[in-house]
């Protein structure tokens, strides 16, 4: 395929990384879309340009594709009401900038990949569920479906639209892992809950290629779940994750201290998300960390593969 100028908006994120390595690898050239141009190295053919999420309009000049990966982490700070209004506001703001920045540049041919969340379809329990899932309830599903909304406005412009739901991404940079590291390692780690609830989860590795599947594979279009094909229980996945630690997992954090530790966050460990990934399996991805075992031993394990290793194309 010939190589295409794709914007990531979020390039900085720990996908976003990751995304970059894998399409600079390949030949491809990166625009990154950042509030702070000078807060990442990023590498020197990379195109980087100063965005903020409120811009009206977002410079996606000669882009051929365009990557939405912003959102405030939705775990970092206690759920007020003004706080879940920042969390939409920087969501909608965002994604409406790249629509519109689309529409600027006339979005047909083009592709348009938007986050966000498997918890879209809300506190599923034990049902296992796809990309056809219905609307849930909750804050979480809720943010996931104005988002998704807002989304659904670039297919005026005539571009393809992938609205990428995105599961627990594992990545040694930071994010549950880099949180629940130093917990485990005290030796104080344990499972989030009862442990009967399910976990979909994703090795940022695949996370990124996932999307390099997404576009070129012109037949995606419409949700596309970025999640392992094997989720977990919370008490399975306490149990792998303490072992690549060689640490002990210890008794269940009871949901009522998680809800006085966390307020409503708690629903993030909660509630049951049992999503696979459909779409990617019908279109032919082949998921280089498809057990949690696998990615835990590379992600913890003594022989973690580099990252450059990891976004070699000839490698996939």
């Amino acid at each position: 395929m010939a190589p295409r100028a794709v914007a990531i908006a979020g390039a900085n994120g720990m996908v976003g990384r990751h995304l970059v390595a894998a399409l600079l690898a390949r030949g491809d050239r990166v625009i990154a879309l950042v509030r702070s141009p000078e807060a990442y190295p990023f590498p020197s053919t990379v195109d980087v340009r100063a965005w903020q999420a409120r811009e009206p309009v977002a410079p996606l000049q000669g882009a051929d594709a365009v990557v939405n990966l912003v959102g405030d982490p939705i775990f970092a700070k206690r759920w007020t009401d003004a706080r879940k209004q920042e969390l939409t506001d920087t969501r909608i703001h965002a994604t409406r900038s790249l629509a519109e920045g689309l529409r600027k540049m006339g979005g047909s041919g083009r592709t348009f990949i938007s986050s966000t969340a498997v918890d879209y379809a809300g506190d599923t329990g034990d049902l296992e569920v796809d990309e056809t899932a219905p609307a849930g309830t909750g804050f979480a599903a809720e943010l996931a479906r104005v988002w998704e909304d807002e989304a659904r406005r670039a297919t005026d412009t005539g571009a393809r639209l992938v609205l990428l739901r995105q599961s627990l991404v594992l990545g040694r940079e930071g994010g549950i892992i880099g949180g629940l590291m130093p917990v485990y390692r005290l030796g104080l780690g344990g499972t989030l809950g009862p442990g009967r609830q399910w976990l979909s989860w994703i090795h940022v590795n695949d996370a990124a290629r996932l999307i390099v599947h997404a576009l070129d594979e012109t037949r995606i279009a419409g949700p596309l779940t970025s999640a392992s094909p094997n989720p977990v229980t919370s008490r399975e996945f306490a149990r792998v994750f303490a072992r690549a630690l060689h640490r002990p997992a210890l008794a269940p954090m009871p949901r009522a201290l998680m809800r006085l530790a966390w307020g409503e966050r708690a629903d993030l460990f909660l509630d049951s998300h049992r999503a696979v990934p459909r779409v990617a399996l019908a279109t032919g991805f082949r998921f280089r960390f498809p057990r949690l075992e696998d990615a835990m031993s590379d992600l913890l394990g003594s022989r973690a593969v580099p990252i450059e290793q990891l976004m070699n194309p000839a490698s996939w």
